[in-house]
């Protein structure tokens, strides 16, 4: 499959050598770990980079972002999230992870913009020195409309960014989205974009299973596919069938060899062409 990765959380139950199995099984590109994900059930560090050898898994780690804000106004919380994002960057370090994907500051009151895009870009500040200090690349991701979310367009994240724009990548989430247009119109405007999470949207429900939404995802994929960046499937499943994980991973298998039908139909009546 094409540089596909899912999330670690589609799998919340599950053992290391579990996710492992699905990426060699399924012949993925490798894993996005949830930091929270790999803290939370105590993981072991040396175990995860054994599977990644043997199975040749690339990584990427989400820094931990539950129950945070980088934009708060309350000191002792937006330092306590900063610190959060910080041992995911070390965390990715020692997992030999290529990059860390970290979610913007929210408004603590949502009449508060100004004051909150100045808090989050003096925690974008340490977070910048942090990620040179370890040699860990960070990528912004752009949020959802949501109240009290500032991050939620190009423009939004330039302006948050500010003078350190340059100093991070970014990430576009398909589910974060308000329309195909919108999705379209960040990949060919968003600068430094490092990879895509890939999942669908009922209303305002997130992050449903790519066949189940409002995208026609066989649409959509061709266009996602066409930038060449990590595509990252997303969503959350407590239990141990991996029910959510294994309808997308179909989905993807499905489009591909529907693709591979297609390119082979096109060779062949291109050639009965040639012939006449």
């Amino acid at each position: 499959m094409k540089q596909v990765f899912f999330s670690s959380t589609l799998m919340w139950s599950a053992p290391l050598q579990d996710m492992a199995q699905v990426v060699r099984d399924h012949q993925l590109a490798g894993i996005e770990v949830w930091a929270q994900h790999f803290f939370y059930h105590q993981y072991d560090r040396n175990v995860y980079r054994e599977y990644a050898t043997k199975f040749q898994m690339k990584t990427f780690v989400h820094s931990c972002s539950w129950d945070l804000n980088l934009a708060s106004l309350n000191e002792g919380i937006r330092q306590a999230s900063v610190q959060e994002v910080i041992a995911s960057l070390h965390l990715a370090r020692d997992l030999e992870a290529s990059e860390v994907t970290v979610h913007p500051g929210h408004m603590t009151m949502p009449f508060w913009p100004r004051t909150s895009v100045a808090l989050f870009h003096q925690s974008l500040e340490q977070i910048a020195e942090a990620s040179h200090v370890l040699a860990i690349p960070v990528s912004l991701e752009i949020m959802e409309k949501i109240p009290k979310e500032f991050v939620t367009s190009v423009e939004a994240m330039e302006n948050a960014a500010g003078d350190l724009f340059d100093a991070f990548y970014y990430t576009l989430d398909t589910a974060h989205c308000d329309s195909t247009a919108e999705i379209r119109r960040i990949l060919n405007e968003m600068p430094r974009l490092s990879k895509i999470h890939i999942s669908n949207r009922q209303g305002p429900v997130y992050h449903t299973p790519l066949r189940e939404g409002d995208y026609d995802f066989r649409k959509l994929l061709g266009v996602l596919y066409s930038r060449q960046l990590p595509l990252v499937v997303e969503g959350f499943d407590a239990g141990t069938g991996y029910t959510i994980l294994h309808k997308n991973l179909d989905f993807l298998h499905e489009e591909e060899q529907h693709e591979y039908m297609d390119k082979k139909n096109l060779r062949s009546l291109t050639d009965r062409c040639y012939a006449v």
